[in-house]
């Protein structure tokens, strides 16, 4: 009994808006919002990793399995970032479908493909700042998002040439 009282408690301090700042919507939305970056995250780890299988014959390859491993890893930590807030919030981030776009196997479709990813989630984030009203927190972790997904843009232009 004694626990269940104390889980009421600590889930109305982990989301008193004068502790962390109101919302600039209601939780749903921002739930809602959250648990869309959620499946993204999820997706561009998962293509990461996918799109790191099939690259072949190329000499460079194994380091550009490396770099791309690196940036699922940076996915799956941002991924869990992101969970543990929906669960602060009094959510559950139940993902149920993760979507990898399909491409010729070749580097240059798996660039333009996870670029396309990383700029859908860099939008998703981008609302969630709009949003999140006062709550610097929620804030600073979408734009945390923000900077991490631009810097794996950045690597994405850098190994293509291609500008997204």
């Amino acid at each position: 009994m004694e626990s269940k009282g104390l889980l009421r408690i600590a889930s109305r301090i982990a989301t008193d808006p004068v502790q962390e700042g109101a919302f600039g919507v209601p939780d749903g939305q921002i739930l809602a919002l959250m648990g869309k970056l959620l499946t993204a995250k999820y997706a561009i780890e998962v293509s990461y990793r996918s799109y790191s299988d099939r690259i072949r014959g190329a000499l460079w390859r194994d380091s550009l399995v490396d770099h791309w491993l690196e940036h699922a890893e940076d996915e799956r930590k941002s991924s869990y970032a992101i969970a543990m807030k929906i669960v602060g919030l009094g959510g559950d981030p139940t993902i149920t479908t993760i979507q990898i776009p399909p491409a010729t196997a070749n580097p240059e479709a798996f660039v333009v493909l996870l670029a396309k990813q990383e700029l859908e989630a860099i939008s998703v984030c981008r609302e969630i700042v709009q949003i999140a009203g006062d709550n610097t927190g929620l804030r600073l972790l979408a734009e945390e998002i923000i900077l991490l997904d631009s810097h794996h843009l950045d690597d994405l232009r850098r190994m293509s040439g291609i500008n997204f």
